[in-house]
């Protein structure tokens, strides 16, 4: 079980799969949404994420828990989107939280939505060229609106790229093995005043 820290689930626990996930700490997550909440003076409300590799969705739960109005989950292991898809209606979240038992890349590929605000990526350490491939396809297919936030969770042995097609990380945190890069659109950003 995993604890939610923050907004209106906070306390509430969630499943986390027996295998094959690493949830994002609680000191870590604590730290991005109040992080998140110094970019966006006008609040999470009436925001969107995308969550990738969303393993139990506790990401998506702290976001949509803080006021962000939708998100998008999308899990490939299909143990894990179970489990994924369990959380999310055991909290009645099913009319915000939409779970796709998808690959991340296709997924980003083929989606359609114009941007988000928020696209967190937590894709296995050990998978780098996964991760890089990820990386690539959100720096070319450009889905963030002019205040988003990609935000790449990884170990910290391994050096996310300061740029990747559209994006520019603007920077980037370390609670202890686990680092957090944070990717913007530099040529419309409105974050850009702010950082």
């Amino acid at each position: 079980m995993i604890r939610v820290t923050g907004g209106a689930f906070r306390g509430r626990n969630l499943r986390v799969p027996a295998e094959g996930v690493r949830p994002t700490p609680s000191m870590v997550r604590q730290a991005l949404f109040s992080i998140l909440g110094g970019l966006w003076a006008d609040g999470f409300e009436g925001r969107t994420m995308l969550d990738l590799f969303a393993g139990s969705g506790v990401m998506a739960v702290e976001a949509l828990g803080r006021g962000l109005d939708t998100a998008v989950c999308v899990e490939k292991a299909r143990p894990v989107f179970s489990v994924l898809r369990g959380n999310v209606d055991d909290l009645g979240l099913a009319d915000r939280a939409r779970c796709l038992n998808l690959d991340a890349n296709k997924f980003l590929a083929n989606d359609n939505t114009e941007a988000y605000d928020l696209i967190y990526m937590d894709p296995p350490y050990a998978l780098t060229d996964l991760r890089d491939a990820v990386l690539l396809t959100a720096g070319a297919r450009c889905r963030l609106t002019p205040d988003g936030v990609l935000l790449l969770e990884q170990d910290v042995r391994h050096n996310p790229p300061p740029a990747v097609g559209c994006l520019t990380q603007f920077m980037s945190r370390r609670w202890g093995q686990t680092q957090v890069s944070f990717y913007h659109v530099a040529e419309n950003s409105r974050l850009s005043r702010i950082v």
